[in-house]
Parts: C-alpha cells; sequence; structure tokens
C-alpha cells in the first residue's frame, strides 16, 4: 500500500479522507494541522502523496504548499471547502498537483489522485530531462572551450582539434567531456606534428 500524509485541520473532511484512501491503495501515515510539522512529515515519512486543506494553524497553508512544491517530494492535492473557494487561483498559481472541492464523491477522490500522480510523474519525467539537457549543454561548451584552446594554441584547425580530443577520449578510455576539462586544465595538450 502507498502512503499518504493527511495535512487538515478539519474533522470530518479528514474522516472521509481516511475513509476512501484505502480504495485507492493508500494508507494514512500521519495527519496533522500545523504547517511546521506538515513539512518534518513529508521529510521524516517520504510520503508517496500529501493531501492538505487550507486550514493551517503555525506557518500558513500557502507557505506549507509553496515549500512542498519547490521539494517536489510527492503528488499534492489541495481540498478547499466552499468557503475557502476564493484561494483556487492562489493554489493553482502554486502548482498543486491537483485541486479538490469539499464536499465531494468518493469516485472524485480516486481520479483526483490518479490525476495527481500522473501530473507529479509528468513533471519528474521533464525536469530529469531538463537535467540531461543542462548537462549536455555544459559538457558541449567545455569540449568546444578545449577545441578553441586547442587551435589557440597548437595552430589545429576545428576538425584536426576536435579529432585529437576525440582520439585522446579513445585511447584513455575518458569521456569527450573529461579530456576537455584536461586541456582547459592544463594537464594534457596533443604533441606537436
Amino acid at each position: 500500500m502507498k502512503r499518504a500524509i493527511l495535512v487538515s485541520g478539519k474533522a470530518s473532511l479528514n474522516q472521509e479522507i481516511k475513509a476512501v484512501l484505502p480504495l485507492v491503495s493508500y494508507q494514512i501515515l500521519a495527519t496533522t494541522d500545523n504547517g511546521m510539522e506538515a513539512l518534518r512529515f513529508a521529510h521524516r515519512f517520504e510520503p508517496d502523496l500529501i493531501i492538505m486543506g487550507w486550514d493551517l494553524r503555525g506557518l500558513n497553508s500557502s507557505e506549507v504548499l509553496q515549500n512542498l512544491v519547490v521539494q517536489h517530494l510527492c503528488p499534492i492535492i489541495v481540498v478547499l471547502t466552499q468557503e475557502e473557494q476564493h484561494v483556487i487561483s492562489e493554489v493553482i498559481e502554486a502548482d498543486a498537483h491537483h485541486v479538490m472541492l469539499y464536499p465531494w464523491r468518493a469516485l472524485e477522490m480516486a481520479v483526483a489522485v490518479q490525476l495527481a500522480e500522473h501530473r507529479f510523474s509528468r513533471e519528474s519525467e521533464s525536469s530529469q530531462q531538463v537535467q540531461r539537457l543542462e548537462e549536455e549543454l555544459k559538457t558541449r561548451k567545455i569540449i568546444f572551450q578545449a577545441m578553441l584552446s586547442l587551435i589557440q594554441l597548437r595552430g589545429y584547425a576545428e576538425q584536426a582539434a576536435y579529432a585529437a580530443l576525440r582520439n585522446q577520449a579513445m585511447s584513455t578510455r575518458k569521456s569527450m567531456r573529461a579530456v576537455a576539462q584536461d586541456v582547459l586544465k592544463g594537464l594534457w595538450l596533443p604533441e606537436l606534428d
């Protein structure tokens, strides 16, 4: 069973959530109505889902939501009562993974959990792809700088500089990036012909 944290101060809402979550294969690890405690629970328990209301003590709900979204630990569903509808745009702006209005039907909660999980998964994939692309760009910049260095220090043509880096990488079984870094640090330069 997956694990969830419930962050809400409304007893009736909490009871309904506790009754519905087992239907979507979740168990409640912890319940709190305190914002700071919610952040501590999120780090201690590493839940698979956080469901939060908008009526927290301590740190206010908006700050808790922003902290949880930035940390990107798990999907977050925000449940608002009819009286709290005025903060829907704030919740959406903070990038909660799903927003629900209370009262709801059990099926709506099941769909909300699946949508939140899906959105979180897509965000994680996108974030990983961005990190890979940023690393690739850094590598290309380092290789380009090393090529420029070889062009300036050894008078190589662009293709010859690239070939020298590639040949060194293959012969030493290092990555092109590592060889390029060696050039930039002055640890390796190809022999003059």
